[in-house]
């Protein structure tokens, strides 16, 4: 008895089994899932990263019995490993941000003393900036407060200078310069 192309088959693959082909279009349409849906939006992922991301998801697809990887709760799996990587990133992103952020907020307060001296300082005040520096001359006194600002600035709490941009922050330096007044 002679066996159809149908019955041969079936041999090879067993009932409810999916062949190499169909799981490569599912990790296909995983991939463009995670490329249109689950790439973050906040910030940008490095070329590396990319890789790296998609690579996990790849890894994770094929450790996926046919029964998952063919059903509905695929898809919440893939953005659970997607979301453990882009998570990490993230989080080193908002960092790195939030450390340039205090660099040029602190880069800038000294560039508020001029500002103060030429246009919010009154004559009393920037004489007794000049008796408790030690100074007369006004372009030393500068010079000195612009030091001075520069040390105290690095002494500010992270936290409370996160609240100010690099044009408020003058009203954080005024304040302080009005003080040693």
């Amino acid at each position: 008895m002679s066996l159809s192309r149908r019955q041969f088959f079936r041999r090879l693959v067993k009932p409810g089994e999916k062949t190499r082909e169909d799981r490569e279009v599912r990790y296909e349409l995983m991939h463009n899932y995670v490329r249109t849906n689950l790439l973050p939006y906040d910030f940008c992922l490095t070329a590396d990263q990319e890789a790296e991301l998609f690579a996990t998801v790849r890894s994770a697809l094929e450790e996926t019995n046919d029964e998952d990887l063919f059903s509905a709760i695929l898809r919440f799996k893939v953005e659970e490993v997607a979301d453990r990587k882009i998570r990490r990133w993230r989080d080193e992103n908002h960092l790195n941000e939030q450390l340039n952020r205090l660099r040029e907020l602190r880069d800038s307060a000294a560039d508020y003393v001029g500002a103060f001296l030429n246009g919010q300082a009154t004559p009393t005040a920037i004489e007794q900036l000049k008796r408790t520096c030690g100074i007369q001359e006004s372009e030393a006194l500068e010079t000195e407060l612009r030091t001075r600002i520069q040390s105290w600035i690095s002494t500010v709490d992270d936290g409370e200078l996160l609240q100010y941009d690099v044009v408020t922050v003058k009203d954080r330096v005024f304040a302080q310069l009005r003080s040693w007044c």
